[in-house]
């Protein structure tokens, strides 16, 4: 794997991807990191230039970021120059730029599953579900035909979108622009991940959701792209198919454990009666609590 061949270059990558926040006033603590650059150079400039375009993410200077990436891909066009600049994009949250990147490093490696599922990751924040469809289709293909389990996900969520009158561009509208708002903050996504929730009349919603390290207040950053979506326009029936939510941590995991809870139990939970239900209603009219 090519990730394996620079142990060095490896470590102060793992020791960069700790940081948990991307900001100007880190330059002290990333001193260190840019010294070891520099001392990378000579030797090995591709690992040297993506090393600084992390550095440099970090310290929130895009331009920066994509001008180092963009010399070490000049250097070598290879797995690792155009993996680790997507890495970095997808650390700026800059979605579509990762895929883009992604899928380059993928196309000189189309076996390895962890490009693969890389890009597959990468996908559903473009909001390109063709895009996400052929993936899978891959997944599949080299999974012996054993299909992934989102596999059916692009076709539902297109029905709910051609049900609203809605395209994909009106999808991909607004994740950009919660992209666009978490990439002009100082946070750093640790996960995301999607859940499609199913509705009444067949139709399902994509709700996002996306984790933040515990010390930055996920509220905040909730109001941010608030404020970005409604400064977007998009189509008004969007958001009868898409939402989102920013968790910590902790809740991220109470959460988990929540589905895990009722994925587990779901052939031992019982609907209640919807006459008992009237009947309790009648006997408790009028009782103030």
């Amino acid at each position: 794997m090519f990730w394996k061949k620079k142990p060095d270059f490896l470590k102060l990558w793992t020791e960069l991807s700790l940081f948990t926040r991307r900001d100007v006033t880190q330059g002290i603590l990333l001193a260190k990191y840019k010294k070891a650059a520099g001392s990378l150079m000579k030797s090995d400039p591709v690992s040297a230039h993506a090393l600084l375009g992390l550095v440099a993410c970090l310290e929130h200077d895009l331009s920066s970021m994509h001008a180092e990436h963009k010399k070490a891909i000049e250097l070598s066009v290879s797995c690792l120059s155009l993996m680790y600049y997507a890495l970095s994009l997808e650390k700026a949250c800059l979605w579509n730029e990762c895929a883009k990147y992604t899928l380059l490093a993928l196309d000189l490696a189309p076996q390895d599953p962890k490009l693969l599922n890389a890009a597959l990751r990468i996908a559903p924040l473009t909001g390109r579900l063709s895009l996400q469809k052929r993936l899978l289709a891959q997944w599949q293909q080299s999974h012996e035909g054993v299909r992934h389990p989102d596999q059916g996900h692009c076709e539902m969520l297109n029905e709910s979108l051609v049900k609203h009158e809605l395209m994909e561009q009106d999808l991909k509208l607004v994740i950009a622009a919660v992209g666009d708002a978490l990439c002009e903050s100082d946070a750093i996504i640790l996960k995301h991940r999607y859940e499609l929730i199913p509705l009444v009349d067949s139709c399902c919603f994509i709700h996002y959701r996306f984790l933040l390290p515990e010390n930055l207040v996920a509220t905040y950053y909730e109001d941010l792209i608030s404020a970005k979506l409604d400064s977007v326009a998009c189509h008004p029936r969007i958001f009868d198919v898409f939402s989102f939510s920013v968790e910590n941590e902790t809740m991220y995991e109470l959460y988990d454990y929540m589905d895990r809870e009722l994925g587990a139990s779901a052939d031992t939970i019982k609907v209640p009666d919807p006459k008992q239900i009237e009947l309790i209603e009648e006997l408790v009219a009028g009782v103030e609590v």
